[in-house]
């Protein structure tokens, strides 16, 4: 019996899964034409899914989203690791919390709406914290990765036509500051990214027709953006590692994009340090680490592997607070601006 199996994932949810991170709000009847199923019977299994917090949909910034962020990295008090990470996991502008190996004892992912705001949240909000010991917080100076992974599970003609279908794939504007009805849209999509513009419109008191013209213009615009996200074991992803690096400033942003790329990558940040690039990765078993860390320094010449962490648990994904079985037991959801 594989993994997926123990987890009540078979092969028709992995397709699944694959073409809902090509384009997460394609309705049944797209995903159900490209996976062979009827509309009902895709419908059934996303909320079976969703049911038993194995798989979820979540809004993330778009491109375009004028935001701050940083990756921290934690020492706790002896005893202390567990109710530490629990209580950064419940901090809105907290995305994501994963316990690991070597001189860390965890490290956080941080958004805020600016860089003042994030200055407040580094010294007053998370340092504090009681059993934090020591933190060490590396502004994000550019993001290379985007939201969007692929598993391989659906052919490449079928993944072009999702991804045709999607509205994040056309034009971006300028940069602008979301206002209130974007932030309050972004942050019911937080709960369910897939939630039908009805209930949208009941839950914002607003119109379906000016929920669905906003909705529309934030992810053609680059301002919004949409993940999908599942139990990484199920799927075969059994080891997932964080890499700090050193790469010569004059091939930092070229070497950023294209370790961005790269289909194990999950995060690939420039960041403000010695150790100037941050990447994650999710490998299917630790002998897939040496080969990874050997790609990388054969990218280009001059690149240090400074630090490695192999993550024991997940506490917070993007908003999703994640159970000891690696399945989302309930939402924080991430808030840029509280």
């Amino acid at each position: 019996m594989t993994a997926a199996e123990r987890q009540g994932i078979d092969e028709d949810d992995v397709a699944l899964i694959d073409a809902l991170h090509i384009n997460p709000r394609a309705s049944f009847e797209q995903l159900g034409a490209i996976l062979d199923l009827s509309a009902v019977t895709v419908g059934r299994r996303w909320r079976r899914l969703t049911r038993g917090g194995a798989a979820w949909i979540s809004s993330a910034p778009g491109p375009a989203m004028p935001l701050a962020g940083a990756v921290v990295d934690v020492t706790c008090a002896p005893g202390q690791v567990t109710d530490v990470a629990r209580t950064l996991a419940e901090n809105p502008r907290v995305a994501s919390v994963h316990l690991t190996s070597g001189t860390w004892d965890l490290f956080a992912l941080v958004v805020a709406q600016d860089i003042a705001n994030m200055s407040a949240l580094l010294v007053d909000g998370l340092a504090p914290t009681p059993g934090v010991h020591r933190t060490r917080a590396r502004p994000v100076m550019e993001l290379f990765s985007g939201a969007h992974w692929r598993l391989g599970a659906i052919d490449a003609n079928a993944a072009h036509e999702l991804s045709a279908a999607n509205p994040e794939h056309h034009g971006r504007q300028a940069v602008r500051e979301p206002d209130a009805f974007d932030k309050v849209l972004f942050q019911a999509l937080q709960i369910d990214g897939r939630m039908s513009l009805r209930d949208l419109a009941k839950r914002l008191g607003r119109s379906e027709p000016v929920v669905k013209r906003r909705l529309e213009h934030l992810t053609r615009t680059g301002m919004l953006t949409f993940r999908t996200d599942f139990i990484r074991f199920a799927g075969g992803w059994h080891l997932y590692v964080a890499l700090s690096m050193r790469v010569p400033d004059d091939l930092l942003y070229e070497v950023g994009r294209d370790i961005g790329r790269w289909p194990e990558t999950r995060v690939c940040a420039a960041v403000a340090g010695t150790a100037n690039l941050f990447v994650t990765a999710q490998l299917h078993d630790l002998q897939a680490l040496e080969p990874l860390l050997r790609r990388i320094r054969a990218a280009r010449p001059g690149i240090e592997i400074d630090d490695r962490q192999i993550v024991l648990r997940t506490v917070k994904s993007w908003g999703r607070l994640i159970g000891a079985d690696d399945r989302a037991a309930a939402v924080v959801p991430v808030d840029p601006w509280a």
